[in-house]
């Protein structure tokens, strides 16, 4: 720190006075001053003289000095700096310690009240002292137009502010910008100011993105800007996901738009895979992802064929099964279970049952004939046997034989037998022919086809007709059944006429 050239005047206790000139701008760092104050020091220590005055931030000697030692009593006077006023005596003294003494005769001249900023606040950092700070700053929507800052130092002969009171201008936007595909709701204006907002809207069919309001805001301190950014309208369609075995809950429609929401949940037996709510964003896609359904049970039962659930079983229409539940069939009527296959099915860990080729039809033995045919419809075609449950079958016979079942009809039962018996051919016959008061060469009561017998007639009858008969293939006699009458009916009674 420099001290002013100064002249140091020395006043004896006898009345003289000494004086050291110096020359130029002394500072505490300079060498001989300190080398002059360190041996003024010791010198005082034994004479009880001072050395040097001390530094006053505040004031200066008011003559030069010319000494750097001061008997004791010595008193120095002192002029206050600028900035400073003198409140006591201005003057110090050396004691007979060798130390000066004095009391703060100077103080801060104090500057004016800078007055109220509008639309803002003055912050005083200490005081209005010589040497303070004040900082200046605008309420929100205002921009600061001067200085920031303005310190109390000095002006002429006094003190004042280095800045004068700023303004605080409210924050103007120019006109908010237009956008494609839709508009804003403000007028024709120039400007716009700080807080005034205006709304967007898109055209029809073009979704909105972003804020749909916009407010003039201040950037920086410094400048007027529109906050948040305009949205943007633009086409937006998102086209209905497919989620196998899923549901939706809400939301239903073919296309929707920006921000649209779709819920889904799961059939029974699956289970939700991702997040249930999703939305159409600005890339036409649905974010989050759509979920997937994932199996999580045995969906129904499985069709073993030709079998019914067992009667112990009560599933009042349940259609899920989780896993290692097991389910036991029977065998329909007229059907019995395949050799080694299971009628007992299990839902396995990747939720299908085990398989199972379930039950066979019953067979009936094949009969011995060649002309017989399947009349009814067949579903299945057993490979094992020719003839099974549920087979019915028309027959015929060769010349000279008729079908054993009436009309040559039979059918296979679930029991595995024929009804009303095994197809099969029988030979034709022809009944026992009525020869009254006569006799047949062969007494029996059923005739093959083109077996002949012969009629004799008793004694005193005369046979009327061909004695030799045979049977038919019609099952009737060829020629008719001759008759035995009396011998003398043509004497008594009327011909043809039986007594």
């Amino acid at each position: 720190m420099d001290f002013p050239r100064a002249l140091i005047t020395i006043f004896h206790g006898k009345g003289t006075m000494a004086s050291w000139p110096f020359s130029r701008r002394w500072r505490v760092s300079d060498p001989i001053l300190f080398q002059v104050t360190l041996a003024a020091a010791l010198l005082a220590t034994v004479l009880g003289d001072c050395g040097p005055p001390p530094y006053l931030p505040f004031a200066s000697p008011t003559n030069k000095l010319m000494n750097t030692d001061f008997e004791h009593g010595t008193m120095l006077k002192y002029t206050c700096n600028p900035g400073y006023s003198r409140n006591d005596t201005s003057s110090i003294t050396c004691n007979d310690r060798g130390s000066w003494d004095y009391r703060v005769f100077c103080a801060k001249k104090q500057c004016r009240n800078p007055g109220d900023l509008t639309n803002g606040k003055v912050e005083v950092k200490t005081n209005f002292l010589f040497g303070s700070t004040v900082e200046f700053s605008c309420l929100e929507g205002y921009i600061l137009v001067g200085s920031s800052t303005s310190h109390c130092g000095i002006q002429g002969k006094g003190v004042d502010w280095s800045d004068p009171l700023p303004q605080c201008v409210i924050v103007k936007c120019e006109p908010p910008p237009a956008i494609s595909n839709g508009k804003h709701n403000g007028g024709d204006e120039d400007f716009y100011t700080y807080g005034s907002s205006v709304t967007y809207s898109c055209d029809p069919d073009f979704s909105m993105l972003g804020k749909a309001s916009i407010s003039c805001s201040v950037e920086n301190k410094t400048i007027g800007v529109w906050s948040p950014k305009p949205p943007t309208c633009k086409n937006i369609v998102c086209n209905r996901p497919q989620v196998p075995n899923g549901i939706i809950v809400s939301g239903f429609g073919s296309m929707y738009i920006y921000k649209d929401s779709l819920m889904f949940s799961c059939e029974e037996g699956y289970i939700l895979k991702g997040s249930s709510v999703i939305y159409c964003e600005a890339d036409n896609k649905w974010n989050p992802s759509p979920p997937v359904c994932k199996l999580n049970s045995c969906i129904g039962l499985p069709h073993i064929p030709y079998t019914v659930l067992d009667g112990s079983y009560r599933l009042r229409n349940q259609k899920v099964f989780e896993a290692g539940t097991e389910v036991k069939y029977e065998c329909i009527t007229g059907y019995r279970p395949i050799p080694d296959e299971p009628l007992t099915v299990t839902c396995q860990e990747n939720f299908t049952w085990t398989p199972s080729k379930g039950c066979e039809r019953v067979c009936c033995p094949a009969p011995a004939l060649k002309t017989i045919r399947v009349i009814s419809g067949r579903t299945d075609f057993p490979d094992r046997c020719e003839y099974a449950y549920g087979d019915d079958v028309l027959y015929t016979c060769d010349r000279g034989y008729d079908p054993v079942t009436p009309r040559g009809r039979s059918s296979c039962t679930s029991d595995g037998t024929w009804k009303p018996e095994m197809p099969a051919c029988k030979p034709a016959v022809c009944m026992k022919p009525e020869i009254k008061n006569g006799k047949l060469s062969e007494d029996k009561e059923k005739y093959v086809v083109f077996e002949t017998v012969i009629v004799q007639c008793d004694s005193e009858y005369d046979l009327f007709g061909p004695a030799n008969i045979t049977c038919s293939e019609n099952k009737t006699w060829h020629p008719e059944v001759p008759k035995c009458w009396w011998a003398n009916c043509h004497h008594v009674c009327p011909c043809g006429v039986k007594p």
